[in-house]
């Protein structure tokens, strides 16, 4: 998603909402994590959504051939954070008791 604007993203994501699915998932990994997070939280606000976040980290190894002779090959590794946000109109197949559910915002009107 870092690429992308917001805008294309959840227009692409109230589509599919409208056609019928009934849950969506976000994935981002590094900087774009910032990005994913508004992304769901924009979508939330503009209907109710269960929410499910889960974070892990993955390991990138880059790798650097030289480009002389006789140098020697060049690995660098580091951990990235990943996030997956899953969205959804139900709570059908969603741990309610999940370390990272949400709930759907109330509307106007409504408590928690």
């Amino acid at each position: 998603t870092q690429q992308g604007k917001p805008r294309n993203y959840i227009s692409y994501a109230m589509n599919l909402f409208a056609q019928g699915k009934e849950k969506i998932v976000l994935k981002a990994m590094g900087r774009a994590i910032n990005k994913a997070v508004t992304i769901a939280e924009i979508l939330k606000r503009k209907m109710p959504l269960h929410q499910i976040n889960h974070l892990t980290s993955s390991e990138i190894v880059d790798v650097f051939e030289p480009l002389e002779e006789g140098l020697d090959t060049v690995e660098s590794k580091r951990h990235v954070s990943c996030m997956t946000i899953t969205l959804s109109t139900t709570n059908e197949g969603i741990d309610m008791h999940d370390i990272g559910y949400q709930p759907p915002i109330p509307t106007m009107g409504e408590s928690r």
